[in-house]
């Protein structure tokens, strides 16, 4: 199979020339990529005020404390290696933010540092042109803006943990930019997702790699008809759709697709198609922003994480209908790709990667 390689500058996530977002955003998360030291997660979702794009990072700043002095040197200076990408990214973020806040239509910082304790708070946002319709949200120390053309946050917290006197500290950084439909369309013109055409279009590659050593393909059926009910031990995960009233229904579902495991000897092949695919999947929805859909860009496969690629809806207001392309990695190495449509409630039984159908608890198993 043909290697596939691509280096991506996050700058050409953006639909547009004419709907770019603030550069000095965009200078700031592709410094996050130099330091190859951030995972940084890029989301596209097809809504009604038009194509929300967010990128978001998150990192972790730690110290460990010891009683004994001279561990506690070579424990600060291992530590000191480790945080600094970290702490650079931090420096970035607050020039970052007090600089837009010049020209910002609203900005907020808060920060309170004492002792071991360290909270930091930065919000700042660009409103729509010519719309007063934008709204600002404050609670505790935090704020929120909605409808507004673009928006960063940034959240840290750093606290002493117990009677070990250890210190974690999380962060997070969320960009949140609106562009206009390159077509115009309005919530209400939206169109369903066509999730035969984006399989039709990602098939070949998958057929291709089913043709290599141990690439297996099974089967999925995960039905449950009115009537039924499962209890929680037996399902990994369930989701209800919403009715136009926002109320959540009890009727049936019915799951079906083909779930694709690449062996741990085929990990490169594995990285090929997840890349392909995920290339196939941009292209799709960059070329279709008349359907519902949510994508996001994934770099690799992670583990404990069923992590949803491409996302896409018949309905605007519900999922009763619905595609779903995802990927995982298992413990033992192998990779998985699994496509499948819902039709009702979607109801994922907790064996499902060993069966053939799951049909109102009856279990079929696969001949492996």
């Amino acid at each position: 199979m043909k290697k596939y390689i691509t280096t991506i500058v996050l700058a050409m996530f953006y639909l547009t020339a004419a709907a770019q977002p603030n550069p000095r955003f965009v200078e700031l998360e592709n410094y996050f990529k130099e330091l190859k030291s951030q995972h940084i997660t890029y989301r596209q979702r097809n809504k009604g005020e038009g194509i929300e794009q967010e990128i978001s990072t998150s990192f972790w700043i730690n110290h460990t404390h010891s009683d004994d002095p001279e561990l506690q040197l070579i424990t600060d200076s291992l530590e000191a290696v480790r945080n600094r990408p970290y702490v650079l990214a931090m420096d970035s973020i607050r020039r970052c933010f007090s600089e837009l806040a010049r020209t910002a239509t609203e900005s907020y910082q808060y920060e309170y540092h004492k002792g071991k304790r360290d909270t930091v708070e930065y919000a700042i946002a660009f409103a729509k042109e010519k719309e007063d319709s934008s709204q600002t949200f404050k609670y505790n120390n935090a704020v929120s803006f909605r409808y507004m053309r673009e928006v960063g946050r940034f959240h840290f917290h750093n606290s002493e943990s117990g009677s070990s006197k250890n210190r974690f500290g999380n962060g997070h950084y969320w960009h949140t930019y609106y562009a206009d439909n390159p077509l115009g369309l309005t919530w209400e013109q939206l169109r369903p997702f066509n999730g035969e055409e984006f399989l039709r279009q990602i098939q070949p590659l998958l057929d291709n790699a089913l043709k290599q050593k141990d690439v297996m393909k099974y089967p999925i059926h995960w039905q449950h008809d009115e009537g039924y009910e499962a209890t929680e031990d037996k399902l990994m995960y369930k989701e209800a759709w919403f009715d136009d009233n926002q109320e959540e229904n009890k009727h049936t579902g019915l799951a079906t697709g083909m779930h694709y495991v690449f062996p741990k000897e085929q990990e490169d092949l594995a990285m090929d198609v997840l890349h392909q695919v995920d290339s196939i999947a941009r292209a799709y929805v960059n070329a279709h922003p008349e359907q519902l859909y949510s994508y996001t860009h994934y770099e690799r496969y992670y583990t404990g994480s069923w992590g949803t690629l491409l996302s896409g809806t018949v309905h605007r207001h519900r999922k009763e209908h619905s595609y779903e392309l995802k990927c995982f990695l298992e413990e033992d190495g192998s990779r998985h790709l699994v496509f499948f449509t819902t039709i009702g409630d979607l109801w994922v039984p907790k064996d499902w990667k060993e069966l053939k159908s799951w049909i109102n608890g009856k279990r079929e198993f696969l001949k492996k």
